[in-house]
């Protein structure tokens, strides 16, 4: 009997331990969840800011690609323009060396010795322009170059540009150009298309493949007919042109774009070049018709 009585007494001094412990282990459990519960939206609160912060990486990146590009166009056309006003310069300098030389032998006298000094003035300036062009250009060059991207992500656009602009930028030509090609076939109807096909080009002029890249110079207007690359891509295709020596094609090019975008930039350095080279092509503004005066 008293055995009994003590193993109920135990029984009931555990029940009510259980009992007593019970809220205890409740509201610690409850305190875990709320912790959980707030290191989830605390992570998800991170997710997002990573997405945001992703995106802006991603349109700087676009931004960085699409004005550097921009700017190395820029000093391929300023190039492209010293070593035409140079070539003009020569011949001006060589004609005037003959006719000095003919009025020399008939009156023996130099009656142009004036404008040899103002040729040879000018040929000190275009030295100088030349020697401030080539730092300009060294510095540019000298600018820290995006970094190698090991992987591109698949279906990645604007990574799959950075590296072929990066690949482009430290000369690896072939790789830059497989990529760029992978950009357009794949990206067609992207903001950047029209840039990709316009760096295809540019590659191959620097390879010295003068047709092939008149014919991906062709192709910038078909991707996007009102790109940004539209009237570059057509000034580039010029000066091609003339490199081949195909002189009438390229004025005639120059022509069109003076015709076609007049105030565009590309616009204004083939009005230019025309004015040096071929004036006669310049088609000169209508003048407006006078007002007639109310009786």
């Amino acid at each position: 009997m008293i055995s009994h009585t003590l193993f109920y007494r135990f029984a009931f001094t555990i029940l009510l331990l259980t009992f007593a412990t019970a809220p205890l282990y409740a509201q610690k459990d409850k305190d875990q969840r709320e912790k959980i519960d707030k290191m989830a939206v605390q992570l998800e609160e991170l997710k997002t800011e990573f997405t945001v912060m992703q995106r802006q990486v991603q349109s700087m990146q676009e931004t960085l690609n699409k004005t550097t590009g921009e700017m190395n166009a820029l000093i391929t056309q300023m190039s492209d323009n010293i070593s035409a006003i140079r070539r003009a310069h020569s011949a001006l300098s060589t004609n005037v060396a003959t006719i000095s030389t003919s009025v020399s032998s008939v009156l023996g006298t130099t009656p142009i010795s004036s404008v040899n000094e103002q040729i040879t003035a000018t040929n000190q300036r275009m030295e100088r322009i030349s020697e401030q062009f080539a730092q300009l250009k060294k510095l540019i060059e000298d600018i820290p170059k995006q970094p190698v991207l090991a992987q591109i992500t698949p279906g990645n656009p604007e990574q799959l540009f950075a590296a072929a602009y990066s690949d482009y930028s430290r000369g690896n030509y072939d790789l830059a150009l497989s990529e760029f090609r992978q950009y357009v076939e794949t990206y067609p109807s992207s903001e950047l298309a029209d840039n990709a096909q316009y760096w295809i080009g540019e590659i191959l002029y620097a390879q010295k493949k003068y047709d092939a890249a008149i014919t991906e110079l062709d192709r910038v207007a078909a991707i996007s007919p009102k790109g940004d690359k539209v009237t570059v891509a057509l000034y580039k295709k010029a000066q091609v042109l003339m490199e081949m020596g195909k002189k009438e094609d390229g004025l005639a090019q120059l022509a069109a774009i003076v015709k076609n975008y007049p105030k565009s930039v590309e616009g204004g350095l083939a009005t230019q070049q025309l004015q040096r080279l071929a004036p006669e092509l310049l088609v000169p503004e209508p003048e407006p018709a006078p007002l007639r005066k109310k009786k």
